[in-house]
């Protein structure tokens, strides 16, 4: 089914046209919207993540991941050994992109996972950085066609590769750790196991056996089974692909997050390791609740205008503005439209407060405020969210309980 109505009326047509020509020549030119997304995709940052000592691996454990090489876009592009095919087919773009950072794939048909699945033979929807490290890095699993057939299934299924792989990753260290056995899952699955991911994709797909316990997510697993600090998220969502203890800023946008742990509602890896819009040390606390106020706040503008996040990798609030204003009218300041963004975060700040949300809950697992990583540029840190959650809820205009003070209130209008 179709619409027929159109998108309602753009205020100045022609304006609109023209600035939004000229900023999609700013994503064309940008090395990353321009170059690397179209080019490699989401998992070029495998490596680049890896390497900064902040890919969190085996739930948690490590920062890094031995086996990374295996698991990244250049393995997708690599000839395999067993047919001489790519993984990796070609990009592909939703409608009206110009980025089309988005991958097709297909799997070795001699795999185990599909030997005997001709279904699975064919052109499918291929990995994002963020499937792949929770299919494989978090689990310690490195081998590249055992996560395409998982993150078909999850495709397929409606399944989140993220929250599925890491509450994956909680099994095995549960398994490892003697609490959950073979005879519960009905197969082995230590950490590394590629046939105890896909079987327990099929298992989690159809909900059948563990299955079932898998399809709860991490939180509830981890409590049922006495482990509830081996739950890697905040609020009840697992984390993505970023080590709080490697990327600092990350570990305070995780416990912020209105929705949970998240990186699509503060993405300060751009600053703190790719240096947009400004360079920043991964590894010190200082200037990051600021930074992360200025994430959720700009990022919180670029949804609410049904903008693409990835855009925000060329685009800052000045970009966005222009063709606002264009479409919907000149009252769309940037003054205003930083305004809205601010807005918005504290409207669902405040919702989360009526709902029962507390300070307590701005919060990330003991793991990574204790255990310090082993390897890599963060070797011997943990996150420093103490340290920086009064200074955020001081910037935020909250109280030290995290509830918007009356002139916070006042200011936005709420």
């Amino acid at each position: 089914m179709r619409g027929t109505l159109g998108v309602g009326n753009i205020v100045n047509p022609k304006e609109f046209m023209k600035v939004t020509y000229e900023k999609k020549k700013i994503l064309a030119d940008n090395p990353v919207t321009g170059q690397g997304l179209p080019t490699y995709g989401t998992q070029v940052l495998m490596s680049v993540i890896n390497e900064v000592g902040a890919l969190p691996t085996r739930n948690h454990r490590d920062s890094q991941f031995e086996g990374a090489k295996d698991i990244g876009a250049e393995a997708m592009a690599t000839p395999r050994e067993s047919d001489g095919k790519k993984q990796l087919v070609t990009n592909q773009a939703c409608f009206g992109c110009t980025i089309a950072c988005g991958r097709i794939s297909k799997i070795d048909p001699t795999h185990f996972s599909v030997v005997n699945k001709p279904q699975y033979w064919g052109a499918t929807g291929g990995l994002e950085y963020e499937a792949a490290w929770a299919l494989g890095a978090a689990n310690g699993v490195n081998d590249l066609e055992a996560l395409q057939y998982a993150n078909t299934i999850c495709n397929e299924q409606g399944m989140d590769p993220i929250s599925f792989g890491t509450t994956v990753g909680a099994v095995m260290e549960l398994y490892e750790m003697g609490v959950i056995t073979q005879d519960m899952l009905g197969i082995a699955a230590p950490f590394g196991s590629a046939k105890a991911l896909c079987e327990l994709a099929d298992l989690t797909a159809t909900g059948q056996g563990f299955g079932k316990e898998i399809a709860q997510g991490s939180k509830r697993l981890t409590a049922k089974y006495g482990h509830p600090e081996l739950s890697m998220s905040s609020k009840g969502q697992e984390f993505p692909a970023y080590d709080a203890r490697g990327i600092q800023g990350m570990g305070l946008a995780y416990a912020t997050s209105n929705r949970g742990g998240c990186h699509l509602r503060a993405y300060t890896v751009a600053s703190e390791v790719m240096g947009i819009p400004v360079k920043t040390d991964p590894l010190v606390s200082e200037g990051k609740p600021e930074l992360v106020m200025a994430f959720q706040d700009a990022t919180a503008a670029f949804d609410s205008a049904g903008v693409c996040v990835f855009t925000t990798f060329a685009w800052g609030l000045p970009d966005l503005q222009p063709q606002i204003a264009a479409a919907c009218g000149d009252e769309f300041t940037l003054e205003n439209l930083a305004l809205i963004g601010e807005r918005v975060w504290n409207m669902e700040r405040d919702f989360n407060n009526r709902a029962g949300f507390t300070e307590k809950d701005d919060s990330l697992p003991a793991r990574l405020l204790t255990e310090a990583a082993k390897t890599g540029p963060a070797k011997g840190l943990v996150s420093k969210l103490p340290e920086m959650l009064p200074k955020y809820y001081e910037v935020r205009g909250w109280d030290s309980g995290g509830r918007l003070k009356p002139e916070t209130r006042a200011k936005l209008g709420l």
